[in-house]
């Protein structure tokens, strides 16, 4: 009996052990790792096309912007290949409109906005610059995008094609779910040069705000125990140069006051709009007007019948 009971303690510290290394590396792992979003991903699943929301359209040209090009970009830092459209006002302009997607997206989801700019006339006051970031539509997949935190870079390989290649001297981000994460971080990291370039103003639709409460709040949905969550969110600050503490909106505008537009949905179950609400009770700054409504969900505030005409109105005067 003695040596059994000395086989299951060991067998238990073993067992106890394993977990706490493995399985916040699992946590971790659903953190960071997602197959690449590509446009065949996409376009070869109607499921995804119904998420989506873009019917028939497959480019820009579909909505008649037959100038359209298709262009390439480098993030900074490490250099990764980067695809976009380029849409060209109807009329000249050094004013661009950045769209931003989120995770699991590309340039597919966002193209859908052209509608919104082409009936409020927006399309004749700015360009449009319509990007997949890294793991995503058509640029370099296989890497890591740490919530935002390099996508970041990848929104700093843009601007910066924007300015030297195009001529752009004024910008305004657009960014949707983490992709709004990652004008945030662009922002708030000094060394990305943000200060560089002229923000003219910023739209966050269904923004993640804070990703360590995210994550915890993840963590609680699968009845994990905190601290292996917080060993995962430990993995993903050792990767990220500590910076994990920072990423949330009111740790990276605290010192901004361009004027930004907030839309989400209370309902909205993958970026809670009570961790926004936290963060603009933080700010608390008369630089940023919030929209919340009840009904749609993430990302799709604009496409609910009943939010649409309000939504493009909002945007069309915010951009004017």
């Amino acid at each position: 009996m003695k040596k059994f009971l000395i086989i299951a303690f060991i067998l238990i510290v073993g067992i106890s052990i394993t977990a706490y290394i493995m399985i916040p590396k699992v946590i971790y792992g659903m953190v960071t790792d997602f197959e690449p979003w590509t446009f065949e991903k996409v376009l070869g699943d109607t499921t995804w096309i119904k998420d989506y929301q873009i019917g028939d359209y497959r480019e820009p040209q579909d909505f008649g912007y037959d100038n359209t090009e298709e262009i390439q970009f480098t993030s900074i830092n490490d250099g990764v290949k980067l695809s976009a459209w380029y849409v060209p006002c109807k009329k000249p302009t050094d004013s661009t409109i950045f769209m931003i997607h989120g995770r699991t997206s590309n340039r597919l989801k966002t193209m859908k906005y052209l509608e919104l700019f082409q009936k409020t006339g927006i399309d004749t006051l700015y360009n449009f610059f319509i990007a997949d970031f890294r793991n995503s539509g058509k640029s370099e997949t296989g890497m890591k995008t740490y919530m935002g935190y390099k996508f970041a870079e990848d929104l700093a390989g843009g601007m910066k094609y924007l300015k030297e290649e195009r001529g752009q001297n004024e910008i305004v981000l657009y960014g949707f779910s983490m992709g709004a994460m990652s004008i945030y971080t662009y922002i708030g990291r000094d060394e990305l040069g943000a200060s560089n370039y002229d923000i003219d103003r910023i739209i966050i639709d269904s923004p993640l705000s804070n990703v360590v409460g995210n994550l915890r709040l993840r963590g609680d949905e699968m009845s994990l125990p905190s601290f292996l969550v917080d060993r995962a969110i430990g993995f993903l600050n050792d990767d990220i140069n500590g910076y994990v503490e920072n990423l949330s909106m009111s740790a990276q505008l605290a010192d901004s006051d361009i004027p930004l537009l907030l839309i989400q949905s209370n309902h909205d179950t993958s970026t809670p709009a009570s961790f926004t609400k936290e963060e603009l009770k933080k700010l608390s700054k008369p630089n940023i007007t919030s929209w919340f409504v009840d009904s749609a969900a993430h990302v799709k505030v604009y496409t609910h019948p009943d939010y649409k005409e309000e939504y493009t109105k909002r945007v069309s005067e915010f951009l004017r």
